[in-house]
């Protein structure tokens, strides 16, 4: 029987850490989901984002959301 070569099992390994975060930042999206304001705002992992209406004229209510991951202070600018 022939073992699966080295660039297999490194696909593979990347593959399954690709899914668990995009796992992780999902759970993170349900917690949020369906809090009230009040509770949203104090919570770490939430933000609330305020009503608003769309290019078409439908209006958004409120609703708290998942803040999603953390950005790297690589990404700053410094002018």
């Amino acid at each position: 029987m022939k073992r699966p070569s080295r660039p297999v099992s490194l696909f593979a390994m990347l593959t399954i850490t690709g899914a668990l975060t995009l796992a992780s930042q999902s759970a993170l999206s349900a917690e949020c989901k369906g809090m009230e304001k009040s509770t949203c705002e104090g919570q770490d992992a939430c933000t609330w984002v305020d009503s608003y209406k769309r290019k078409d004229g439908v209006q958004v209510n409120g609703y708290c959301r998942g803040k999603g991951g953390k950005k790297s202070s690589s990404s700053s600018s410094s002018n």
